[in-house]
């Protein structure tokens, strides 16, 4: 018995020396636990905004033109005036041609429109406009030139105005550079027939800043042709 349990005893060193410590035993590597890849959500493109509509501006409808008058109460009020430049100066005919009234609102306030076939000054006036003196004079100016010039369409009784006045240059030169001006203020005021009537004007009225108003007249009626 004591012999038995000697050779166990020795069997059991030897299978203890055999084994490996529990501590040495390597140990095992875990798996990497692979990481969830996150969903990306697409993004969603921004709606796009369309310009707003302008709004619809209707025209504006052009005014529709007053009707032309038909009468002449405006333009009658040239004959006291007439009369009486006809009184001193027996070169215009016994009436004038009165033109239908132009409507209010008109570029102007009275015109002179030449002389008819038969010779009469043809005016036509607004029919808002309340005539007066330097007004229809300055028409009547106009057309003392223009009958002057048909009985002597050869007589520069505008060259004989230039030097009455002692302007500078010539009519003729005025006129070039009236023309040249860019507003209508402008043209008028340098224009040598317009001059003419307002200086007419003046004589009439003996209201004239520029010259003598009496000379003036006297200078208009000089150059009433002989009987």
């Amino acid at each position: 018995m004591r012999a038995l349990g000697a050779v166990v005893l020795a069997a059991l060193v030897i299978s203890a020396c055999a084994q490996s410590p529990t501590a040495n035993r390597p140990t095992d590597t875990p798996l990497a636990t692979p990481s969830e890849t996150p969903t990306v959500t697409p993004e969603t493109p921004s709606p796009t905004i369309s310009p707003s509509p302008e709004p619809t501006v209707a025209p504006t409808p052009a005014p529709t033109p007053p009707p032309r008058p038909t009468t002449r109460k405006a333009g009658e009020q040239m004959y006291q005036y007439y009369f009486e430049a006809r009184r001193l100066f027996p070169i215009f005919p016994p009436t004038p041609q009165i033109d239908f009234d132009e409507p209010a609102g008109s570029n102007g306030n009275s015109w002179f429109r030449g002389l008819n076939s038969s010779g009469q000054p043809i005016f036509a006036v607004r029919e808002d406009f309340v005539m007066t003196p330097q007004a229809a004079y300055h028409e009547i100016g106009h057309a003392y030139e223009a009958l002057l010039l048909r009985k002597d369409p050869n007589h520069d009784v505008m060259a004989q105005y230039w030097k009455f006045r002692a302007l500078p240059g010539t009519w003729q030169g005025a006129m070039e550079y009236s023309a040249a001006q860019t507003s209508f203020m402008a043209q008028w005021v340098s224009n040598p027939h317009e001059m003419w009537a307002e200086s007419f004007s003046g004589g009439m009225t003996g209201f004239i800043r520029d010259a003598n108003p009496v000379a003036t007249k006297s200078f208009f009626l000089s150059l009433l042709p002989s009987p």
